[in-house]
């Protein structure tokens, strides 16, 4: 399947009959959780961050989706994910959902700030994480 223009990180997920609505269609929800994998495996293969999470990592202060068509089960759904946005403390993650004919069945945007969970405050994206999503994207 081609990748969207300027998305590099893809992730493709199998809709299980457990993700379907009573109209037989992937549930909205499952959309958000299909976008959250993304950003986990994308943090984890560009940020390099394996482990640790539970002591320095990242909150979702926002998130949106817009839906342009239903999918059924089975179908491989594609997520293309890329930073369009690095900010101080905050940066957007941008997502394409696309099923097996390469047609976008919904787009979405989170933004993500980073925390500290001992101090349970936001503090500046870590400089590791700033020069990997940098050079990665080509910001």
């Amino acid at each position: 399947m081609p990748k969207p223009e300027q998305y590099h990180h893809e992730t493709h997920i199998t809709v299980r009959f457990a993700d379907l609505d009573v109209m037989g269609h992937l549930n909205h929800a499952k959309y958000l959780t299909f976008m959250e994998q993304a950003r986990i495996l994308y943090i984890q293969q560009v940020c390099e961050l394996e482990k640790g999470w539970e002591n320095f990592g990242i909150i979702l202060a926002s998130l949106s989706c817009d839906y342009h068509q239903p999918v059924a089960f089975a179908e491989v759904v594609s997520i293309y994910t890329r930073c369009n946005r690095l900010g101080g403390k905050s940066f957007d993650l941008e997502y394409v959902l696309t099923n097996e004919k390469a047609e976008t069945v919904a787009t979405g945007k989170t933004v993500l700030v980073a925390f500290d969970y001992h101090t349970n405050q936001t503090v500046p994206i870590p400089e590791a994480w700033r020069d990997k999503i940098t050079a990665y994207e080509g910001l």
